[in-house]
């Protein structure tokens, strides 16, 4: 019997992959391809095929004659299942970020060698937005990607710099030529230290981020929560406003994903916070971010 969960989406040869796919009822199944003919009504050389050809990226696995799912779709799962955790803990802290500045609140994580832009708040200033959902970003490139790199071990973070670079080559602006590798791991050494990063007109001419690390429970970076703005707006009176306010609430996402060093920082810093804050109401900053 054809299977009942693919859907048609006109593009006639991934329709029948994702048939395919969806003919296995359980994780362990391992099919036949005559059981796989039968469960979606695809002819059978059509399913030795394309059967073929999943294997090959590791969408399924051959087992003598038989077919299973692979474990590229584990990999590709658990990607979408760690980003969207982070997008959960976060957006209530991106939400007040854009409230307490104005400005963009973004969400970045890492896909290899590039970042994605997984969420934004979007400031009513920007017509336009800085950076689309979803779209493959450079990763040597703006301070969300240095947080993305900065705490990678040394051979890691270059390799990853290197494969960006040849990635988005003929995206290269004004200076990017001359890219220093000595300089630049310098650089992701002091946002290491400092625990934040800055850019202006690394991607986009006159726009400038601010952007501070999320760590998950097992203290490695999940998410880059970025302050994205005209750089006109985010000049050196703004930043120094502004980075105390990214720094926090990448902190207090950290906590809501279970990083334990975030939540002693919170603990300890609560006294000094509770001080500066009563000084910030009466320049008109407003209140804290929701505590856990």
């Amino acid at each position: 019997m054809p299977s009942e969960e693919a859907r048609a989406t006109r593009v006639g040869v991934l329709d029948k992959a994702m048939a395919i796919l969806e003919a296995f009822p359980r994780g362990e199944s391992a099919l036949l391809p005559q059981e796989i003919a039968e469960r979606t009504g695809l002819p059978l050389p059509t399913v030795y095929r394309l059967a073929q050809a999943l294997a090959e990226h590791g969408l399924l696995m051959k087992e003598g004659s038989r077919f299973r799912l692979g474990l590229t779709l584990l990999r590709l799962g658990l990607l979408v299942a760690e980003s969207i955790d982070v997008r959960r803990q976060a957006l209530p802290h991106l939400t007040w970020l854009n409230g307490q500045t104005g400005e963009n609140a973004e969400l970045h994580i890492r896909q290899h060698e590039t970042r994605v832009v997984i969420e934004v708040v979007r400031s009513p200033h920007n017509l336009r937005p800085f950076a689309e959902i979803g779209a493959p970003l450079p990763l040597h490139r703006g301070a969300a990607g240095k947080v993305l790199l900065a705490w990678l071990a040394g051979e890691e973070r270059l390799a990853l710099a290197r494969a960006s670079r040849e990635r988005f080559d003929s995206e290269q602006v004004a200076g990017e030529r001359n890219w220093d590798e000595g300089s630049f791991l310098a650089e992701l050494e002091r946002v290491r230290r400092q625990g934040w990063a800055y850019s202006e007109g690394e991607r986009v001419a006159g726009v400038a981020g601010l952007a501070a690390p999320i760590f998950d429970s097992r203290g490695q970076v999940a998410a880059a929560l970025t302050l994205v703005a005209p750089a006109a707006r985010l000049g050196p009176e703004q930043r120094a406003r502004a980075i105390p306010l990214v720094c926090q609430a990448a902190r207090r996402a950290s906590y809501d994903m279970g990083h334990t060093a975030s939540a002693a920082s919170l603990a300890g810093a609560a006294g000094s916070e509770r001080q500066e804050q009563r000084h910030q109401r009466h320049d008109g900053v407003g209140a804290e971010p929701p505590m856990p």
